[in-house]
């Protein structure tokens, strides 16, 4: 599996709080089965403002720690862009880490109240440098649970949709649930991420046995796998794929 969506650098904002914590969680994630991970800390959302140049060097750091441990899972650049009005400029001018640092896929969070025209020409405007916006955590929007047909709305133009893994299985209650199930079945999940922050449970391994009760091994492993090795391969999926994978 591939790990879409993690606070596991230590020290930068709301994730692991050390280098020990870290190192834990990465143990967990690979004994559920996880070969990569996005290390995806928060930035541009007015509260850590994690740059490039910090997680590049956090990253630097744990991935020092995880060769010396013998940890084969590895951990990839990424971050989580709070979307705002400027968004746009400030990929232009080089200051959002993509997965991967490849230029090619970006991991936005939503604000809590947004107007869905504005977003779309934003994820339009991205689709025209060549990058797909993957929406974060989709299924934990208030807005997106009140009106699902959002989601259509922004693949439409171009998106992708991440979902959590704990959502699946419950942990944020009921409305995420039933949001993140009806997105599987409607097959609109095109990754899947844990959110691993300090006191969640890891819930890869069961979020993917949950995937295969719901629509089948073969989906299970393309929102697991298969869809997320893209973003290591820099790989421009085509329209089509991404709607029907």
């Amino acid at each position: 599996m591939i790990d879409t969506h993690s606070h596991v650098l230590p020290a930068l904002d709301d994730g692991a709080k050390d280098l020990n914590e870290s190192v834990k969680f990465i143990e967990t994630a690979a004994k559920q089965g996880v070969k990569v991970i996005f290390a995806t800390p928060h930035a541009y959302d007015g509260i850590y403002n994690c740059t490039k140049e910090k997680i590049t060097e956090s990253l630097k750091v744990l991935t020092r720690t995880l060769i010396a441990k013998g940890i084969s899972t590895k951990v990839l650049p990424g971050s989580e862009i709070r979307v705002n009005h400027d968004l746009v400029m400030q990929y232009d001018m080089g200051n959002l880490l993509s997965y991967n640092n490849s230029g090619s896929w970006l991991l936005l969070e939503l604000p809590s109240l947004f107007l869905s025209t504005a977003i779309s020409a934003m994820i339009r405007q991205l689709k025209g440098k060549g990058i797909t916006p993957i929406i974060a955590h989709a299924e934990r929007n208030g807005m997106i649970a009140n009106k699902p047909e959002i989601v259509n709305e922004f693949i439409y133009n171009g998106a992708v949709i991440q979902i959590t893994a704990a959502s699946l299985m419950g942990d944020f209650g009921k409305f995420a649930m039933k949001s993140a199930k009806a997105m599987v079945e409607n097959d609109q999940v095109f990754c899947i991420g844990s959110d691993m922050h300090p006191g969640r449970k890891y819930r890869m391994a069961d979020a993917k046995n949950k995937l295969i009760k719901l629509v089948g091994r073969t989906k299970a492993e393309l929102i697991t796998y298969e869809n997320p090795t893209a973003m290591l391969e820099d790989e421009v999926l085509p329209y089509k794929k991404l709607l029907h994978h």
